[in-house]
């Protein structure tokens, strides 16, 4: 029972991204800021720091894989930079101590660095309308926060959580 739980966290994460863009369309107090949750994203990157690499690389592809086909119309964006993502964390978390702020912070970098990617796939590809100070502004600042205050809020149970399986399934 315990082997299907870390897959049921995942698939909720993947869900609850587009519940959380219906149920809070834009923020009425924001503006015209754009805010994009990456649940998916703080989880397959805490997963990439505190669980095994391997089975993380693979549930990033297939999550990538997934995202593309059910959000973006072009297959590969996801498919290649959500196993790079977490890959650069864990090789970042192998140089830094591990503990909250450091894996906050790499969640952060991570989070920075496939919006940025994706906002410069887009505009190699569509016709985008947004400046890079826009951006910066609108786009990127507003999503780092808020997918900051996701990860404090599922970090210590989630990350707790983590260790122990791999503690059981390393003594299995």
């Amino acid at each position: 029972m315990k082997r299907f739980i870390l897959p049921l966290i995942t698939i909720i994460c993947f869900y609850a991204e587009s519940l959380f863009v219906e149920f809070f369309p834009a923020f009425s107090f924001l503006g015209d800021r754009i805010v994009i949750p990456r649940f998916l994203l703080v989880v397959l990157t805490m997963m990439g720091i505190y669980y095994f690499r391997n089975v993380t690389l693979i549930y990033a592809a297939i999550f990538g894989l997934l995202f593309d086909i059910y959000y973006t119309g072009v297959i590969g964006a996801y498919l290649f930079l959500l196993p790079i993502a977490v890959y650069a964390a864990s090789k970042m978390m192998k140089v830094l101590q591990i503990n909250v702020l450091t894996s906050g912070l790499v969640v952060l970098i991570i989070i920075a660095l496939v919006e940025i990617l994706v906002y410069s796939l887009n505009i190699l590809l569509f016709d985008v309308n947004m400046t890079t100070a826009q951006f910066l502004t609108n786009r990127l600042i507003p999503t780092l926060t808020l997918n900051l205050v996701i990860y404090l809020v599922i970090y210590f149970p989630f990350s707790r959580w983590l260790q122990n399986r791999k503690k059981e399934i390393l003594s299995e």
